[in-house]
């Protein structure tokens, strides 16, 4: 299974490879972020149906408390009006509608208890329905019984005052009662229900707040988890495309710094990759072949040497020239090989930038958008809450205690700064999309009217992480001394690709300088790069970048723009930054480079750019 998937890759072409890592990499970017989403959202809406459900309970149980009050209320205040027969009937009608309120509520109690769900609700639900079993008959007694007491004072006489004597008695003798007893116990044992689920209310809020906070964390370790593996995957496809690339061009070196021509390249691929090594062999194969021939020719050249003398020279003139080809052909083959790894690393590297730009700014764009809205909504609520404090300076004590816990003092001054903080930090997020989106252009093959401050801002902040303090050496210090510059026609990507190299080797050579220097130098004459713009003529701009490092014998200067040169140590530097700035001034934008360094004075790279491209081919 392996072994088929390597196949499958290795024939590829090296575009459907970037394609296929960059598709699997915001695949799983995407998949592991919905995936956080949908799960924080289950435990939230969780905890949403518990406190509604304990918030519909503690109401239940406060309108039969109140409606079992409210009947007790009126039952006593029946005993004194037994004089006045009238206030008497209307005293009892309004009875009989808070004892149907406690039919009703009972029923809605009795379907209430089959609601419960959930394993740490059990409890409570046998609590609820024990307390059901036990009391239900107890009201509907209480009720009948007062009806029949109603009624045999309504039998009696009430003007005599011999009858309402005896019908207060009666009442009196039923308000005394172990049944009205009872009823009443029925309302102090609904106190400790109604206890009992303010508390389950109290514990379901805390469990929202505790189910958003969850939510929240795992939404962030979704997002984090989810882009380290699309990074991992944007890596990898990296490799795949370089490491094949890089084998070619070692081959490449070797053959030609050692003379050595039995050198081949691998095939391990399809691809265009693969092509190239193979026609690379190809070539290998001639040149053998051609000294080979070159080789028995001056063998032959020997033998006749005293005959042909003329015809050997005419020979060897040839064959020198045809080596000159061959050399010049392999150099423009390694020229071409360099070439187009930095160019597949440059597209590989935008496609990646752009992507991953593009996905965090659309996040981003939510945030900040709906953020003007909090702002609103809390500034209406503060201003709410002080209006409130206004004319009720003194809440009863559940509020004051409530507030003084929350302490919404330090609220109210500190979420406008949260908020703020929040604003700047989303507008930092996106000025630093729009700095990747603007290096990278990868959507712009063509020539283009660009801002050339634009490119160089981008491109430094690429490289801002390299300009930072660390622990052997201070910050490097960028001035930018800009001038007015008109939209500069030209391709963007190159360009900003030919700074990059420039800043980069200057951020190279200010670090090394800076391990010569002890800290009293460095602080009296700090690291610093310094890019300056200006207009020259009608149809030309110049870019001056320079640093103040240790600058360069003029042995080196003369060669930096040659292939393969460096001066750094192996593994850092390929030779071919330069060169390539070099082509993409010169030979792309019709411009020019020079550059100016002495030893100890530190390097200057002059840049002149036509404001306007002629017509030119290629």
């Amino acid at each position: 299974m392996h072994q088929s998937i390597g196949k499958g890759l290795s024939s590829l072409r090296v575009g459907q490879k970037i394609g296929l890592g960059y598709a699997i990499a915001l695949g799983i970017a995407f998949s592991g972020t919905i995936a956080g989403f949908k799960i924080g959202h289950y435990y939230q809406q969780q905890a949403e149906i518990r406190e509604e459900h304990a918030r519909n309970e503690v109401e239940l149980l406060y309108r039969l408390q109140s409606s079992i009050l409210q009947t007790r209320t009126h039952q006593q205040r029946l005993i004194p009006l037994t004089q006045d027969p009238q206030k008497f009937e209307d005293e009892y009608s309004h009875l009989l509608k808070h004892s149907a309120a406690i039919q009703d509520l009972w029923a809605e109690i009795r379907a209430f208890k089959t609601t419960f769900s959930e394993v740490h609700e059990e409890e409570h639900r046998k609590t609820l329905s024990n307390f059901v079993q036990a009391y239900e008959r107890v009201p509907e007694r209480y009720l009948r019984e007062l009806d029949r007491q109603v009624e045999r004072v309504r039998a009696l006489d009430l003007t005599s005052p011999q009858a309402a004597e005896q019908a207060r008695a009666l009442l009196l003798q039923f308000s005394n009662s172990e049944l009205a007893l009872d009823f009443d116990s029925t309302s102090d044992n609904l106190s400790s229900l109604i206890d009992h689920a303010q508390a389950e209310f109290k514990e379901a809020k805390q469990g929202q707040k505790e189910a958003s906070q969850v939510a929240e964390r795992i939404v962030i370790v979704s997002i984090a988890f989810s882009g380290a593996i699309a990074l991992l995957f944007a890596v990898l496809t990296s490799r795949a495309i370089s490491h094949p690339i890089q084998a070619l061009t070692r081959v490449a070196r070797r053959s030609t710094e050692e003379s050595n021509f039995e050198l081949r390249a691998a095939i391990k691929q399809d691809d265009e990759i693969g092509s190239l090594a193979h026609a690379f062999n190809q070539l290998i194969e001639a040149v053998q072949q051609l000294l080979q021939q070159q080789k028995d020719a001056n063998e032959k050249l020997e033998l006749y040497s005293q005959s042909l003398e003329t015809k050997v020279e005419v020979r060897t003139q040839e064959l020198n020239h045809k080596n000159i080809q061959l050399q010049q052909l392999l150099e423009e083959l390694q020229n071409t090989q360099i070439q187009m790894v930095q160019s597949e690393k440059m597209s590989a590297l935008g496609q990646m930038v752009a992507g991953v730009a593009h996905e965090i700014n659309n996040p981003v764009n939510f945030i900040h958008g709906n953020l003007a809205h909090v702002q609103e909504y809390s500034h209406n609520l503060l201003t709410f809450i002080n209006l409130y404090q206004k004319y009720y300076p003194d809440p009863v004590p559940e509020i004051q205690a409530e507030a003084e816990e929350l302490d919404m003092e330090f609220i109210q001054t500190d979420l406008p700064k949260l908020l703020d903080s929040m604003q700047i930090g989303t507008d930092r997020i996106r000025q630093i999309v729009l700095s990747l989106r603007n290096f990278s252009r990868m959507d712009e093959a063509g020539f283009k009217l660009v801002d050339i401050h634009e490119g160089l801002d981008s491109t430094l902040l690429i490289l801002q992480h390299r300009l930072k303090d660390k622990s052997d050496r201070l910050p490097i210090d960028v001035i930018r001394e800009y001038g007015e510059l008109p939209l500069v026609e030209c391709y963007p990507g190159q360009l900003n690709q030919a700074f990059m190299n420039i800043l980069a080797n200057a951020i190279d050579a200010l670090e090394e300088a800076s391990t010569k220097r002890d800290s009293q130098e460095l602080e009296d004459k700090p690291s610093q790069i310094t890019i300056q713009t200006s207009v020259t003529s009608a149809n030309w701009v110049k870019i001056v970048i320079a640093d103040n490092g240790t600058g360069m014998p003029e042995a080196v200067r003369k060669r930096i723009f040659d292939p393969f040169f460096t001066t750094k140590t192996v593994g850092k530097g390929t030779g071919m930054g330069m060169p390539i700035t070099y082509q993409i001034i010169t030979e792309k934008h019709g411009g020019k480079i020079d550059c100016y360094s002495q030893p100890g004075e530190g390097t200057r790279f002059v840049l002149q750019l036509p404001i306007q491209q002629q017509e030119r081919n290629g």
